[in-house]
């Protein structure tokens, strides 16, 4: 036994872990990379110490067993990456990891590229070191990148199964523990493969060696660990798979118990929620049938005026309209008749309906233009809304003097039809009302003549369409005007009403629908 060349070897161990407690420090304060570079330089000493078979060894007997450094180097790569794992967790774990799979690939592809090149480089009589170093041993390298690789994610995963299972061994113990059962498997696996008729001898040594290593390197290690011990948590379950897998087990228990509970409810669930739509729905239809109550209250009883032949078509295309219309014979003797033409449908443009029709009413309509009482409409409107417009036209009727002075606020223009069916649209004065765009309303005044019919419509009337997706359009509508010029308001409705309908096949409308037909006196 060569006591001095055991003393070199183990001193030199020593040397080589010491780097690791300062790098480790540095790494703490973010400074990871010279922990790195120091793990590659590691690998790179463990593959040339190997190749030039750096060793020692103890005579027991006439048993030799051999110390490689190689294999001390290689021990202590694996101390460093538990070192990683117990201060950082799995994150930094696995790009140790990683640095450790990259090294051996390189030097894998170095070690090839080296001993083929080595003729162009070295005379032949200079061969025989590099041959040492560098010749390929296909199925030990294989066997060793094998062995590489499950070491290092096993020697975490066993330690972190060791610490959940002893709660109270000494964490020493426990390095020692995965370090040594993973170390005995790497070296089973490898001269297993490697070695098989000296099987027995070249383990036995294996166990020797790396039994010694560990108690030379956990101890330090350990120690340096306990230092810092406060700032470690060894239960934060990272890579934990048994402990995962026992939580997993216990949510799936749960989850189980939950799931019969919730399908033994569910019906009963389903029961209450359906009364619980059910009531919502009758309030929502009451509520609805109210609001479609007091909204056909606001419109103008049908033959209130007189003097004045009017009928009306009002078809809501859901429960409530956002059309809105109106008429009445003032003080003076004038009639006014509005219609408007709200945007969106149902609740929210009644409401805006009504809001329209309680302005219209406070209006004096003696010392005022059409065009003004668009413009105070709109004004009103942008005082309570910014979503909302409408489309309108005002009519004030004169029929002492046969006149109409009119204003109309972006709607479709309506109609005068004269007894011979001439007809004359009256178009937009002005802007549409309630809009954020600030515009005059202009106003113009004309004559008619005896005879003279009013058609007064919204779109929903002229752009109702059939399957094949084409509009009622207003030539139709003018032309059923002028077949039946002859009729009454209340028929000529009736007969629009029903061409609209077999044309669309339906007597559903897809738009609020109001028409008025007034014979002018």
């Amino acid at each position: 036994m060569d006591v001095s060349k055991l003393i070199v070897f183990f001193g030199s161990m020593l040397l080589l872990v010491l780097p690791l407690w300062p790098l480790q420090i540095l790494r703490g304060r973010g400074f990871r990379e010279p922990f790195l570079v120091y793990i590659c330089l590691l690998w790179f000493l463990s593959f040339f110490t190997g190749g030039l078979n750096f060793s020692s060894q103890i005579n027991l007997g006439d048993v030799v067993y051999r110390f490689r450094l190689s294999s001390g180097i290689y021990t202590l790569i694996f101390a460093a990456l538990l070192l990683v794992y117990i201060a950082e967790g799995i994150n930094e774990a696995r790009k140790v990891i990683m640095i450790s799979i990259g090294c051996q690939i390189f030097l894998i592809v170095f070690q090839v590229f080296l001993y083929n090149a080595k003729g162009a480089f070295l005379k032949e009589s200079e061969w025989a070191l590099t041959n040492q170093v560098l010749e390929p041993r296909v199925f030990n390298i294989a066997v060793s990148i094998f062995n590489t690789i499950l070491d290092l994610f096993l020697a975490v995963v066993l330690f972190q199964f060791l610490v959940n299972r002893l709660k109270k061994v000494p964490l020493g113990i426990i390095m020692f523990a995965a370090l040594w059962a993973t170390m005995m498997l790497d070296s089973a696996i490898y001269v297993g493969l490697t070695r098989r008729a000296e099987f027995l001898n070249h383990f036995t040594g294996h166990i020797l060696f790396k039994t010694s290593m560990l108690l030379l390197l956990v101890p330090p290690l350990s120690f340096f660990i306990a230092r810092f011990r406060k700032q470690v948590d060894l239960n934060r379950g990272t890579l934990d798979i048994f402990k995962k897998l026992e939580n997993l087990e216990k949510d799936l228990e749960k989850a189980h118990s939950e799931l019969k509970a919730y399908a033994q409810n569910l019906e009963i669930m389903v029961e209450d929620r359906t009364k619980e739509i059910r009531a919502k729905a009758e309030v929502t239809r009451r509520e609805l049938e109210l609001a479609t109550e007091v909204q056909q209250a606001m419109l103008p009883v049908a033959g209130s005026l007189t003097s004045l032949n009017v009928a009306s078509l009002y078809r809501p295309c859901h429960e409530v309209s956002g059309d809105i219309y109106d008429y009445a014979e003032l003080p003076d003797g004038r009639f006014f008749i509005f219609i408007a033409d709200i945007s969106g449908h149902g609740v929210p443009s009644a409401l805006v309906g009504a809001m329209c029709k309680m302005s219209l009413g406070s209006q004096d309509f003696s010392r005022t233009t059409a065009g003004e009482i668009l413009k105070r409409l709109s004004d009103a409107m942008k005082k309570v809304t910014t979503s909302h417009y409408l489309t309108g036209v005002i009519l004030l009727i004169d029929p002492k003097a046969r006149t109409i002075e009119y204003a109309n606020g972006g709607h479709i223009p309506c109609l005068l039809q004269s007894s011979k069916s001439a007809f004359m649209p009256m178009e937009a004065t002005g802007t549409v009302i309630g809009s954020f765009i600030t515009a005059p309303y202009d106003f113009k005044k004309i004559a008619y003549p005896p005879e003279t019919r009013l058609v007064l419509f919204t779109d929903g009337i002229v752009e109702q369409k059939n399957a094949a997706r084409e509009e009622f359009g207003g030539e139709r509508f003018e032309k059923i005007l002028t077949q039946f010029r002859d009729q009454k308001p209340a028929v000529v409705l009736g007969e629009i009403y029903r061409q609209v309908t077999e044309f669309s096949n339906t007597d559903k409308f897809a738009d609020d629908v109001t028409l008025l037909i007034a014979d002018l006196p």
